[in-house]
């Protein structure tokens, strides 16, 4: 059942009465992809949304993701229109051998009808920017959210909704959502979930952007930057490159995942799955020496103080992602590699919608004490 909004909204009740449904009150801890589209489709129904996020949002570098169709829908019901912000359309899907031969090439645009919306590429820092916006402003519909940085979240009571912060402070909520990330602090707060802890996946990757007019310049790698919309990978047996143009077609994106023992991630020590870790060039060009030379070429053009690499995690299945009135959404609920582009998707398409209206009128009815699986909406 849609929620209504605050003042205006009514719900019939027995015998056609109607009554005015008050908004609730939800705190979203983590103010990332998964966060923030949370928050707006949550001020869109009218509740009043309080996101909460340990950083500042200072050193935001990030990178490429894929917006899949049905992410790409989602934004775009949300009022967000990727291309208005340098998404582009990906035309052409090759893939290679590490020496250079060709696998496949597919011409995206012939099937791209089946799709409802586009597959796009878009910049990671653009994407957040435009949904932090849409979250936090005072057009459109609903109340802004109050977003509230240096907010680090310690601590979550599901049974009373209370959200505890590192400065000792605390926040009451009638919903709690748990968006803070790989490393979440709610997630322990789910009912076996205590003793469940992230694990290394026997992966990493390095991440990197280049303007693709870089890449045009030199003749050994115009292949990989001559066509606009071009997902290029290329494939070993335990390893890959993957790159693709951003932003207007004006840079090329990298991923890069290979075994982590042989980057200098350490999976034991603090902070080794960080999204931020510095990378090593020398240490990237070694670990794909065995590829053609035209693409050590290219790797080689990577700044190496925005070159990062991370881990990635994995973790067991959770029993639950709800308990009383904590939900979790995104990494939080499950980490997501970047295969198959499925991790923007999952994080976006996680959006908190309950089945029945609550209100705070004891007589009209009862907050249900309970969110349960059925009521998170999979669009």
């Amino acid at each position: 059942m849609d929620f209504t909004n605050g003042t205006n909204g009514h719900t019939n009740g027995v015998n056609g009465h109607h009554k005015a449904i008050e908004p609730l009150k939800i705190t979203i801890c983590g103010a990332g992809i998964g966060g923030l589209s949370a928050a707006i489709f949550l001020r869109q129904r009218g509740h009043k949304v309080t996101l909460l996020e340990a950083s500042r949002f200072s050193n935001e570098l990030g990178a490429a993701v894929h917006l899949a169709p049905n992410a790409n829908g989602l934004l775009r019901r949300m009022g967000l229109i990727p291309e208005a912000h340098g998404a582009i359309t990906c035309k052409l899907l090759t893939q290679l051998f590490p020496n250079g031969k060709e696998m496949f090439t597919v011409p995206l645009e012939k099937d791209a009808g089946r799709w409802q919306h586009p597959w796009q590429l878009a910049h990671r820092v653009s994407l957040h920017s435009e949904l932090k916006r849409l979250a936090t402003c005072e057009e459109g519909k609903g109340t802004p959210a109050d977003l509230r940085l240096r907010s680090k979240v310690v601590d979550v009571d599901a049974k009373a909704g209370v959200v505890t912060l590192e400065d000792g402070s605390t926040i009451e909520s009638d919903v709690v959502v748990g968006a803070d990330g790989v490393h979440s602090k709610t997630r322990p707060r789910i009912p076996g979930a205590e003793n469940i802890k992230t694990f290394g996946s026997g992966k990493s990757a390095f991440r990197f952007l280049i303007p693709r007019q870089r890449a045009m310049d030199e003749e050994m790698t115009r292949k990989f930057a001559e066509n606009e919309g071009h997902l290029i990978m290329i494939f070993a047996r335990d390893r890959r490159v993957v790159v693709y143009p951003t932003s207007d077609n004006t840079l090329l994106n990298f991923v890069c995942i290979h075994p982590t023992s042989e980057s200098q991630i350490d999976s034991q020590e603090p902070g080794s799955s960080d999204w931020q870790n510095q990378g090593n060039l020398n240490k990237m060009l070694e670990v794909y020496k065995d590829f053609e030379p035209a693409v050590l070429k290219l790797l080689s053009m990577a700044d190496e103080e925005t070159l990062k690499v991370w881990e990635l995690l994995d973790m067991e299945q959770l029993p639950t992602w709800t308990d009383e009135k904590l939900v979790l959404i995104g990494d939080a609920a499950h980490p997501f590699t970047p295969r198959k582009s499925c991790s923007f998707s999952f994080s976006a398409s996680m959006r908190i919608q309950l089945t029945e209206p609550q209100t705070k009128d004891k007589e009209q009815a009862k907050p249900s004490k309970t969110l349960h699986p059925s009521q998170l909406c999979f669009p």
